[in-house]
């Protein structure tokens, strides 16, 4: 399946497809000012933040940076415009078009970029990610196993809906050594209160702990046992979890010392749970007692 990231740059692609078909099709130069204005378009749908809506936030740096990307862009579609008008030289390279086909695919590209990526949430995301890059630049006193840990504070505060997607980057960020034990430790005591939901954290989490490039030497013991007890009874967690997870202790058994114990795995087997849950902490039990037992 193509993840948000790749969906995004194949919308995007349509963008720079239409101007580049458009002189392919034999339209003249007076096209160009159209797929100028697309790309603009684009630009400020999907860069809010380096396009306020508020008049009032234009300072001049703001003027410079957004004059430059449309620059930029009118560069990359009158070079497009061009190549595709040579190309139309070429008998074997002329498209007998519709002048409306580029012009829809151009335009296409904004509403389909915005529908698989939300950029506001992406920019509130790499926010997480750049604080806690400057903690670990500037590192202060060790802290304790605490919610009110900074870093914590902050994915604790992160919209119900974000992306998990987007999550995991700023989890890996924050919780690296040294102090990404404790933080882990506080995630999962927040987590843990009757009132707590964060599904998008929790599920962010999972999947930061479960990836297959996790080792032992990150330094974060116990992360998969961690997001065990995070999914909780949440049955699609569980689900995302075991599955996961057992790809993962079947690619690295040595790190079955951070997984959660086989017994407590086979304790979440409930008669009542989907088939395919069941079946897959079935075997993720087998797998963590097999890798205990060739350690």
């Amino acid at each position: 399946m193509l993840g948000r990231t790749q969906l995004l740059m194949a919308a995007s692609t349509l963008l720079y497809l239409g101007p580049l078909l458009a002189g392919m099709s034999g339209m003249g130069w007076a096209a160009v000012p159209v797929f100028v204005a697309l790309s603009a378009l684009w630009l400020v749908v999907m860069r809010p933040a380096q396009w306020p809506r508020d008049v009032a936030k234009w300072t001049s740096a703001i003027v410079l940076t957004a004059g430059a990307q449309v620059a930029v862009n009118t560069l990359i579609v009158v070079l497009l415009f061009a190549i595709g008008r040579g190309l139309a030289g070429i008998q074997a390279f002329r498209l007998d078009i519709s002048p409306m086909i580029p012009v829809a695919l151009s335009f296409l590209s904004t509403p389909l970029s915005r529908l698989v990526w939300d950029p506001i949430k992406a920019d509130a995301v790499d926010g997480v990610v750049d604080d806690a890059l400057r903690q670990i630049d500037q590192p202060g006193p060790q802290i304790a196993a605490t919610q009110q840990d900074d870093m914590v504070k902050t994915l604790l505060a992160l919209a119900p809906d974000a992306d998990p997607l987007l999550m995991v980057d700023a989890i890996d960020v924050a919780l690296r050594p040294p102090h990404g034990e404790t933080r882990l430790q506080a995630l999962e005591e927040a987590l843990d209160a009757p009132d707590a939901d964060h599904r998008a954290l929790r599920e962010a989490l999972i999947l930061w702990a479960t990836d297959l490039r996790r080792t032992v030497e990150d330094g974060v013991a116990g992360a998969q046992e961690s997001a065990f007890a995070i999914a909780g009874h949440d049955p699609a967690l569980l689900t995302l979890f075991a599955d996961r997870a057992l790809a993962l202790i079947r690619a690295k058994p040595a790190l079955w010392t951070y997984y959660p114990d086989a017994v407590d795995v086979s304790c979440m087997i409930e008669a009542a749970s989907p088939a395919d849950l069941q079946a897959a902490l079935t075997a993720l039990a087998t797998a963590i007692e097999a890798a205990s037992e060739a350690a």
